[in-house]
């Protein structure tokens, strides 16, 4: 009698054939029928959890994480219920989706609401964007010029701000003229009379799978495959259509015509069409007198990027297709198939299967539309000396290019990320002799697993596959589009921002742009550490020669290393106060992600924002590990009869009487020590205001709905309320740090920061090897 056949007997490859089949409690049920099938081999197969997180969320292909296959098991469980939107930087036209109500204490105070205006303007630490958690899962977030675009896992876009804020709307009135209206809640994006809208009922025809927002449109691609374009929050979609080429939706035939992806550029359209390759047009826009019931718009001129049609065969075309393919393509060896591309300015940036990446220029004008032809880039050519020459054996592989505006990178199979512009492109592309290398290599972004770069207008955000986002480039204006704190003050600079000329704009330190770079932080507590560092710490008269070393001097050098002190205690934040080791473990409500792990960034203009997975329970465990009891609130509160305070603590009333007499006088500037550092730094030689210290009005709360907005007030915290400088999170409580100093470190160039306080020691090593 014949042994009968078990599935362990099955090739591994039919194994394979069958997973993707099955969904998670089905898979999980079947990989726990055995040991066999337990392995990491099949339980953390790569293409099942992120062919299912992709489908059931939505969430955007990154191929650089493709392989990672427990990442996307772990951002399958969280993503149900810990998706936030946070956002930051310039609020202009409300992009940010903060609220911009002034509390009513404020505006009676003149004297404030012009500091207030200013805070709300711009938004320098990440907050999380009003009235999002009711929209579902949210799955993408994307900036535009003016706007942020969020994509749910229902198909549903919402968008905030407005999509193009220099437009200007002409109602029925020809001679009336207005800008585009602000949108400062999330607002969903409207179909033509007739369709399903996403967020009520999934259709495949409104149901958008990906988006892409430009500097002042949107484009979306339906599950059927339909293109939609918008221009106006206020418009419903146009469904885009071609005169030259043909598109097809599910239900038809597949293949030639299937858009497999959009992108909206700076000033342009595109898609990724089968059989017709990278095709560009203008972005198409309803006119005033265009009726509401219009669906659709043909697109009469348009060009394609050479060489980008060609599409391997499928297993289920027949040979003689194949072979025909093969014959009629010479493009399968010399380009390959495109895989991924990005829209500049006047440049098309694209790689291939092949591992190449190509750059085509823009001709466009009244006369003529079309796309020269591309140019193969060489990855080896960048300005780090001490990278590893690439051979012929192994040169390097292109595995994805991102990019906006006129700045962009490509990512290497060997964990290379290559910036460039896209005027160092045009030199290549027209030949014009230059002394600049094609690509740079910053050191941080070198084999650190990168997974995607996002380009603002001066800045630009690096996200890493352990969830954490660092920040590079300028600061316009100091409007906190790096997100490290600041609008010029001194908690900004503790992080490496130097803000210079008269408008404030702020650049990092050289030392940003080595090691880890710089982390936007999530974490409220953390806001408060360093307001309590950059205030002087315990003892701010000790601290004041170290501060103007590290935040008044025009040598960087400390400022950089004091700044990298402070990135490596900021890094290390669970281990301290959650007992989370270096392997990620912590507690059952801890899946080695950290309380806050970002799944995506993006940036645009001056602004930026993030989808966050937030561990609510690890993030409220480290929020009390870093409290503790204080022991002068259980005596009675109040001030003793020579005016001084018990226990030499300032006061933590929420309301002050300015001083009007000498002893009124001694006793406020006593209890405001903390707080004189801040004067201290008005001697900084680059645009430090030589003022005493002001009365600072905190930021509202973060609020996640309206009702929570709702039911919470600003609080009006004057100069020496305890969380003001940071050493009290609420009455009866201090912050771990309460007794802290401000850092005193031996710097690498041979000098050692004054004080009478113990050296600070290095939690991970001096960045570059050095003590």
């Amino acid at each position: 009698m014949a042994t009968p056949t078990t599935l362990l007997d099955l090739p591994v490859d039919i194994l394979h054939t069958i997973i993707p089949y099955l969904d998670a409690p089905t898979f999980l049920a079947f990989t726990s029928t055995c040991t066999a099938l337990h392995s990491p081999q099949f339980l953390n197969d790569s293409h099942y959890w992120s062919t299912l997180t992709r489908d059931t969320f939505r969430v955007p292909n990154q191929p650089v994480a493709q392989t990672d296959g427990v990442r996307w098991q772990k951002l399958y469980k969280r993503l149900r219920t810990q998706s936030r939107i946070y956002t930051w930087g310039n609020n202009e036209k409300g992009c940010l989706g903060h609220s911009s109500e002034t509390p009513a204490h404020v505006a009676e105070r003149p004297e404030l609401l012009r500091r207030y205006a200013l805070a709300r303007r711009h938004i320098s630490w990440p907050v999380e964007m009003q009235n999002t958690r009711g929209l579902g899962v949210v799955s993408d977030v994307q900036c535009g010029g003016w706007s942020t675009t969020m994509l749910t896992a229902k198909g549903a876009l919402y968008t905030v701000g407005v999509m193009d804020g220099l437009h200007v709307n002409n109602p029925r009135h020809a001679h009336v003229a207005r800008m585009q209206a602000p949108m400062l809640q999330p607002t969903v994006l409207r179909y033509p009379p007739g369709f399903v809208p996403a967020h009520e009922r999934h259709d495949v025809s409104t149901a958008i799978r990906q988006f892409s927002a430009g500097r002042a449109h949107v484009l979306g691609l339906s599950d059927s495959g339909r293109i939609w374009t918008w221009q106006n929050v206020e418009h419903a979609a146009l469904h885009v259509k071609f005169l030259h080429h043909e598109t097809r939706e599910k239900g038809q035939r597949a293949g030639r015509g299937t858009v497999r992806k959009v992108v909206a550029g700076w000033n342009k359209s595109a898609a990724l069409i089968e059989g017709a390759g990278i095709v560009l047009w203008d972005p198409l826009q309803r006119r005033h007198d265009d009726a509401a019931t219009e669906d659709a718009a043909l697109v009469l001129e348009s060009a394609v990027v050479p060489k980008t049609d060609f599409r391997r065969s499928k297993g289920n075309q027949n040979a003689r297709q194949a072979v025909e393919s093969l014959a009629d393509s010479p493009l399968d060896v010399t380009v390959g198939e495109v895989l991924d591309f990005v829209l500049l300015e006047h440049v098309v940036l694209f790689n291939t299967s092949l591992g190449k990446a190509f750059a085509s220029q823009i001709i466009w004008d009244d006369n003529t539309q079309r796309i020269d032809e591309p140019i193969e880039l060489c990855l080896s050519e960048t300005t780090d000396e001490d990278a590893p020459a690439a051979t012929e054996a192994d040169p390097p592989f292109a595995t994805s290019v991102q990019g906006s505006f006129r700045s962009c990178a490509v990512f290497t199979s060997s964990g290379a990320v290559l910036t460039t512009d896209q005027d160092r492109l045009l030199d290549l592309l027209l030949s014009r002799p230059t002394d600049r290398p094609l690509f740079t290599r910053t050191p941080a972004l070198q084999n650190h697993g990168v997974i995607s770069v996002a380009f603002g207008d001066y800045h630009y955000h690096a996200l890493h596959s352990s969830g954490h986002i660092a920040s590079y480039g300028n600061e316009p204006q100091g409007c906190g589009a790096l997100g490290l704190g600041g609008h010029g003050d001194p908690e900004g600079r503790l992080r490496g921002i130097r803000y210079q000329g008269i408008g404030g704009d702020g650049r990092l330190v050289p030392h940003a742009y080595a090691g880890a770079g710089r982390r936007v932080w999530f974490e409220e507590e953390k806001k408060d550490w360093i307001k309590f560092i950059t205030a002087g710490g315990v003892d701010p008269a000790e601290a004041a020669e170290r501060m103007r070393m590290a935040l008044g001097s025009p040598d960087v050098r400390c400022q950089g290393e004091v700044s990298d002190w402070i990135e490596q205690e900021g890094a290390d934040w669970e281990t301290k106060f959650a007992g989370r080791g270096a392997g990620g473990g912590g507690g059952e409500d801890d899946d080695g992600l950290g309380a806050y792990f970002a799944l995506s960034v993006t940036a645009a203009g001056w602004h930026s924002g993030a989808l966050v997975l937030v561990n609510e329970e690890l993030a409220e465990r480290v929020r009390r590990g870093c409290e503790v009891q204080d022991p002068a609130a259980l005596e009675p509160a109040g001030l003793e009869a020579d005016g001084k305070q018990r226990g030499g603590e300032a006061a933590s009333s929420a309301v002050a009487e300015e001083p009007s007499s000498p002893s009124r006088v001694l006793s406020w500037a006593a209890s405001t020590a903390l707080d004189y550092s801040r004067w201290f730094l008005g001697l900084a030689p680059y645009n430090a205001p030589a003022t005493a210290p002001t009365t600072p009005v905190s930021s509202p709360p973060r609020s996640d709905n309206a009702t929570a907005a709702a039911g919470r007030t600003v609080e009006r915290q004057l100069i020496h309320a305890p969380r003001s400088y940071g050493d009290s999170p609420r009455q009866g409580y201090k912050y771990a740090w309460a007794r802290d100093s401000f850092p005193r470190l031996r710097l690498s160039y041979g000098v050692d920061m004054p004080g009478t306080v113990a050296f600070d020691e290095w939690r991970f090593g001096r960045p570059g090897g050095e003590g």
